[in-house]
């Protein structure tokens, strides 16, 4: 579903927004999607070009294959985001010890020169995971 719209003349612009949310919807089985559901997504998949261009650095940084591998980066900062950020909460859903999750969140600052305490970091982490979930 587009945004909802109200003059007739409106309709092309409404039919991106339907297109934008088809690409941002979280299950790609699903049969319905609305366009409000996450201005993330939405920000996320309406410039892929640009934004695959933009996410390549951060993401393939945590994404990199190595050699001990303790965790999947992408899964465990995704809980933490979606969990107001606390250590508690993400290790009580991933079966480990908080101190494990603050070392893989540090670990993930390292690898992408961003840090987690600075609210516009963790603003471009956000957008570059919710386009590498939806796109990539």
């Amino acid at each position: 579903m587009s945004a909802a719209f109200d003059d007739l003349r409106e309709t092309s612009q409404a039919l991106r927004y339907a297109r934008v949310t088809l690409l941002g919807r979280p299950d790609p089985g699903s049969l319905v999607s609305v366009f409000d559901a996450s201005i993330l997504a939405s920000a996320a998949v309406s410039a892929p070009e640009v934004m695959t261009k933009l996410v390549s650095p951060p993401v393939g940084k945590i994404c990199r294959p190595s050699r001990r591998r303790a965790g999947d980066p992408v899964g465990n900062i995704r809980v933490w985001m979606e969990n107001g950020g606390s250590p508690r909460t993400t290790a009580e859903l991933l079966f480990c010890h908080p101190n494990t999750v603050r070392y893989r969140l540090h670990r993930i600052e390292r690898r992408t020169g961003r840090t987690l305490s600075r609210p516009r970091d963790i603003a471009e982490l956000c957008l570059a995971f919710e386009f590498s979930a939806r796109l990539m």
